[in-house]
């Protein structure tokens, strides 16, 4: 990924940190109740946001759930009012309001052996009173039904292993004309084992799911909205 290939997007209205505080609408504040980001959500359709389960489900055991894009000398959080959990797949949809963000298209298609991908998040993103959005990039080990979450969805074992703060980022890749797609979510660190020996890896599921689920925020099949 190169310098003028970053600037084709907003990275910062894509990759949004997910916070736990407490809100107050009216004059338009959010405090944090730790200084830790859960994690990162990414928009798919106007006021519909993505995550992993697990991160949106961990914010919300500590406060109101707010999404902020963290432009530098743009800090813009949105409480989350309304969300779908798909634990199966460890999924969170987020409805949340007058949040403008970056909309990616989705890539459908499965990915092979070695194909480059990359994400962006807010993994230690946040050094009070600093934060860091910060990138990895690597490729595709392999494609295989994720067997450790219930619902056993197809998902991608990834060559970099994502750090706490990182789960919920869109899995980005290149499209031939220079753009962006998002074609995963990714989800947590996986580590094999046999006997003295190990293998660190990150593991993503594929964002072709969305075909599959319904919604009740939608009211219908996620896809319809997409």
């Amino acid at each position: 990924m190169n310098n003028e290939s970053i600037l084709m997007i907003n990275v910062y209205a894509l990759n949004l940190a997910v916070l736990a505080g407490r809100g107050d609408t009216k004059k338009r504040m959010f405090d944090l109740n730790y200084g830790v980001f859960y994690g990162t959500a990414f928009c798919i359709a106007p006021d519909l946001f993505l995550t992993a389960a697990h991160v949106f489900k961990d914010a919300r055991g500590d406060g109101d759930v707010a999404l902020a894009r963290l432009t530098p000398g743009n800090f813009h959080a949105q409480i989350v009012s309304d969300f779908d959990i798909f634990d199966d797949i460890d999924l969170a949809l987020l409805h949340c309001n007058n949040l403008p963000a970056e909309i990616l298209p989705l890539n459908l298609s499965p990915l092979n052996f070695l194909h480059d991908v990359f994400a962006m998040g807010y993994p230690f993103g946040l050094e009070p009173p600093h934060y860091y959005l910060r990138a990895f990039k690597g490729h595709i080990v392999t494609r295989r039904s994720l067997a450790s979450l219930p619902g056993g969805p197809p998902g991608y074992e990834l060559s970099f292993a994502p750090p706490p703060g990182l789960s919920g980022a869109p899995l980005l890749i290149h499209l031939p004309d220079g753009t962006q797609a998002i074609t995963g979510m990714v989800l947590q660190h996986h580590t094999a084992e046999y006997r003295e020996r190990r293998m660190e890896l990150g593991i993503a599921l594929d964002v072709g799911i969305l075909e599959t689920l319904e919604s009740r925020i939608i009211g219908g099949k996620i896809a319809e909205r997409l």
